[in-house]
């Protein structure tokens, strides 16, 4: 039986998708920069180990030897290009940020009562682009910052691999009200590099219940000799939640022999 995805290749294929998303937003200002849209999606836009961060110069090293392996006639690496690298950062979000919420909370997923837990997760994600001229790179790069002003675009799903061929959504943010491009010195003459930082936060979830190798040790304490109990999960479910708007307060029961479900709005 297979451990679900890790949270953070979830977090960086979400990332991929969103500056995809942007490339497909951004409006061309240079013949350059269009070539750059137009472009099949593997040579415009590369993630980079995350253990580059920080060094432009070592991911673009990184990127050109990965092209230049498949080209031949001494043809180099497309340019302009767009690397991104993500690390997860071991400082949690702020509690005004994300509440934190350790505890399992019983829920029904299909036909399975099953627990969930959040983990808050801080994401450091840096995107570097580089251009033969400063206006190329510029223009990508400003335009990616007003991109992020949107409400709507700054905040984006992660799809959570939970294993048994189940998928979890959750949100994650863009922190930063404002983000700014940096121009990077480089050594060559006829390139242009601009970075872009920013911090990613959400809740990376973890559900017991359906099915996974886990589901009987996880949250059971532990044995005299150190190890994990094993204890079958309890059939439990929710049977009524109360929910306060500004319309008023609304509470739902749910019958656990039926199923059926009652709202009713209570005055207070």
């Amino acid at each position: 039986m297979s451990l679900p995805k890790d949270s953070l290749k979830c977090i960086q294929d979400a990332w991929y998708k969103l500056l995809v998303d942007f490339r497909a937003w951004y409006m061309p200002e240079t013949t350059q920069t269009d070539e750059w849209k137009k472009r099949d999606i593997k040579t415009a836009i590369k993630s980079c180990p995350s253990r580059m961060m920080d060094d432009s110069e070592a991911m673009l090293a990184e990127y050109r030897k990965s092209q230049n392996s498949d080209v031949t006639g001494g043809a180099t690496a497309f340019m302009p290009i767009m690397l991104t690298a993500t690390a997860m950062l071991d400082q949690p979000p702020d509690t005004m940020q994300l509440l934190p919420m350790p505890y399992f909370v019983p829920i029904v997923i299909g036909d399975k009562h099953v627990r969930i837990r959040l983990i808050a997760k801080t994401v450091r994600a840096q995107i570097a682009f580089y251009a033969t001229n400063a206006h190329d790179a510029r223009s990508v790069c400003d335009q990616f910052c007003s991109y992020v002003q949107d409400e709507n675009k700054r905040r984006f799903n992660v799809p959570f691999d939970m294993g048994m061929q189940h998928i979890e959504k959750s949100t994650f943010t863009l922190v930063e009200n404002q983000l700014f491009p940096s121009p990077v010195p480089s050594e060559a003459i006829n390139l242009s590099i601009f970075t872009i930082d920013a911090q990613l936060v959400g809740y990376a979830p973890q559900i017991i219940g359906l099915g996974g190798p886990n589901d009987n040790t996880v949250g059971n304490g532990y044995n005299p000799d150190g190890s994990s109990i094993d204890k079958p999960l309890e059939d439990l479910v929710v049977i009524q939640a109360d929910q306060y708007s500004v319309d008023g307060h609304t509470r739902v029961t749910a019958d656990r022999d039926s199923g059926d479900i009652t709202v009713e709005h209570i005055d207070d």
